[in-house]
């Protein structure tokens, strides 16, 4: 031991006692944060359900230099995140989606509780064309969401996407060996819309779909008064999205068309 790091014991020994000692934490210390900005972070938390990434984005616009890191420990510690044991790394994704508005549009079911849910989106915007509550999840329901996806918009896609559920796919043959032709199949044809279907066991092909459902399922739990068409409303014009560059679909969707 060298003389000059005995000197430097003793005048830390001076200054911090037995502190001195004692290992030190590793990094910078903990930056103080404003509790008005902290209550800011926690009702825009609240209202748009963003994680710390979308509200980094949201407080930069508005003009605020606070971090992602910072704005993650503000989730953390009051406890506004679920935790996830099993979290992967960061995983690489290759994104598909037509250049236009209206080419291609997703189809698909998803029940929860005792009700089902049917929605028709935009590929390219993941705009919400048209989007129902049902009791069942029928044929019937599924074209009439498509007629009113249609009117309402006054547009017909190119395609339509969806899986190879009975509402969109005739899964039985004919005696003659034949695969079946369901009704919605039918009236796609009068339309003029191209339908394509999934692989089986494959729902990564509607991964827009199922995105969606994910999204609408926990705005649920966490909103249990709104209604359907105030989600849908609140998705399309308010909701911005990180595959879209942070804007909402309704600015894509026009962008597009």
């Amino acid at each position: 031991m060298s003389r000059q790091w005995v000197y430097s014991l003793v005048k830390r020994h001076k200054k911090e006692g037995i502190g001195a000692y004692k290992a030190k934490k590793a990094g910078r210390p903990r930056q103080q944060i404003s509790s008005r900005f902290v209550q800011k972070t926690i009702e825009l938390r609240k209202e748009t359900d963003y994680g710390s990434e979308k509200l980094h984005f949201v407080f930069k616009r508005m003009g605020f230099g606070v971090s992602q890191y910072m704005l993650q420990r503000i989730l953390d510690e009051n406890r506004l995140t679920e935790p996830c044991e099993n979290r992967r790394g960061q995983r690489k994704y290759v994104r598909y989606c037509w250049p236009i508005s209206n080419y291609m549009w997703h189809v698909d079911w998803s029940q929860d509780g005792d009700k089902w849910y049917c929605a028709f989106i935009d590929d390219c915007s993941r705009k919400i064309i048209s989007a129902g509550e049902f009791t069942h999840a029928t044929e019937d329901n599924t074209i009439f969401l498509l007629y009113q996806a249609i009117l309402s918009n006054e547009v017909c896609p190119n395609i339509i996407l969806s899986d190879k559920g009975s509402q969109f796919y005739a899964n039985k043959y004919k005696n003659s060996g034949e695969k079946g032709v369901s009704r919605f199949e039918e009236d796609l044809v009068e339309l003029g819309i191209e339908f394509w279907t999934s692989r089986r066991n494959h729902p990564q092909t509607n991964g827009k779909m199922e995105k969606w459902f994910h999204t609408l399922k926990s705005r649920m739990k966490k909103h249990p008064n709104e209604k359907l068409q105030d989600f849908v409303k609140w998705y399309n014009e308010k909701r911005i999205h990180h595959a879209l560059e942070y804007k909402t679909p309704e600015e894509v969707y026009q962008e597009k068309l």
